[in-house]
């Protein structure tokens, strides 16, 4: 461990970033678990949908402004301090949900959870600070990799362990325990890192964005956020942003209490739940691969981007109409390869239409806009299945065909290297 102290550069190599690695893998591991779970767990406390979906909204939006101010106080004490500390108040979290007798103490749960659940964004922010910038990209997505394996096992774990005789106070327990461990892992393994300069956090913005995994938390910087919205030539891209928001959003809303739709539907396990979730995120990650043989089977990625669109809108709609749990984990899959080729295309559209200096600005606001989306999606989501619990798939259906035609009226490729306007 001193030795590492003593050469920075050893960080360069893989198998010195090996601890980083499983805290990342072990992070999205313990989430995925009990995350599926908690909200037909709040359910079957006698809450409504519109408290589920309200619950979700209220921890999005503590995730929201407690982001900037967790990552301003890790730059000061450390990323390793920083870390050590948010697990601990996660592992506590999510065992209080498991002891919860009630749903004002899964609220108070889910308030610690939104303030301090940052661990992902800490360590990507480690990463930063320790690798040289022309090794990050490929530590970050060594670390994406590992990350992602946790995200596709935690799902089919957790689903097993709930069926258990008290299993969703186990799950959230072992979800703990997992915390409990990585900040075990931190504290042992992990150096202090050397406090970032002014050039890495901007490195840091425009290495990560396109990188961020789907996950239970939100990265987002009011300041930053209003001073892009001042940068940016809104006459002329407007629609890119739109565009974004529709596509985002329409995946939220559908996803954000999706275990409560499936519940309520097709009357599932929660063991088939988390195979349902594991699945998706295998085919997400197959997807990853496929999309540059997609690029060049069409030779036009916006047409290719208005392709995956409008196959998005037909999804969506048999979703929201499947009648059978075979039908919809067809339609399921085929959402995730859609979403997944249209997330890469989307931000090399996106990075096109601004100038490479403009290209951290423009990920950046991206990012922003969906982190409003995954505040307001599932109060939104949870009200409209009071109704019925089949409509959010067609209100994202719907903002999928606004996209569509947005997509359709202002081609992503015509304004190639505009300039955002310099402060």
């Amino acid at each position: 461990m001193r030795a590492l102290r003593q050469r920075p550069d050893a960080y360069s190599q893989h198998t010195s970033m090996l601890p980083i690695y499983i805290v990342g893998f072990l992070d999205l591991l313990g989430v995925s678990m009990i995350l599926p779970l908690i909200g037909p767990h709040v359910r079957d406390m006698g809450a409504s949908s519109t408290v589920v979906g309200a619950l979700g909204s209220v921890y999005g939006a503590l995730q929201l402004f407690s982001s900037p101010i967790v990552g301003k106080w890790s730059d000061v004490t450390g990323r390793r301090l920083s870390l050590i500390v948010c697990m601990f108040f996660t592992a506590f979290g999510y065992s209080l949900i498991g002891f919860a007798s009630s749903i004002a103490v899964i609220v108070a749960a889910r308030v610690i959870l939104g303030i301090f659940k940052h661990s992902l964004n800490i360590s990507k922010s480690f990463i930063a600070d320790t690798v040289p910038p022309s090794e990050q990209s490929s530590v970050l997505g060594t670390y994406n990799s590992f990350s992602s394996i946790g995200f596709i096992v935690g799902p089919t774990l957790g689903g097993h362990i709930a069926e258990l005789p008290g299993g969703f106070f186990l799950m959230a327990n072992l979800a703990g325990v997992i915390f409990l461990l990585n900040a075990v892992i931190v504290w042992i393994l992990l150096p202090t890192a050397q406090r970032p300069t002014r050039a890495t956090l901007q490195r840091l913005d425009s290495v990560l964005s396109p990188k961020k995994l789907i996950s239970d938390e939100i990265n987002f910087n009011p300041k930053r956020f209003f001073q892009s919205m001042r940068k940016i030539k809104w006459n002329q891209l407007w629609d890119m942003f739109a565009i974004r928001f529709l596509l985002g959003f329409s995946i939220i809303v559908f996803r954000s209490n999706l275990n409560i739709m499936l519940q309520s539907r097709f009357n599932i396990s929660p063991r088939h739940n988390g195979y349902l979730t594991s699945y998706s995120g295998v085919v997400s990650t197959v997807a990853g691969f496929l999309v540059g043989s997609l690029t060049k089977l069409y030779k036009n990625e916006p047409r290719l981007f208005l392709s995956m669109s409008v196959f998005q809108v037909f999804i969506l709609f048999m979703l929201g109409l499947s009648q059978s749990f075979i039908a919809f984990v067809i339609f399921f899959g085929a959402l995730s390869l859609a979403t997944s080729v249209m997330r890469v295309v989307g931000t090399r559209l996106m990075l096109l239409r601004g100038a490479q200096e403009g290209s951290g600005i423009l990920l950046g606001l991206s990012q922003s806009f969906m982190s409003i989306a995954r505040m307001i999606s599932p109060f939104i989501s949870g009200i409209l299945m009071e109704i019925n619990v089949s409509i959010p798939a067609f209100l994202g259906a719907g903002a999928t065909v606004l996209a569509s035609i947005l997509i359709f009226l202002y081609p992503q490729d015509k304004r190639p290297g505009l300039k955002v306007k310099k402060s």
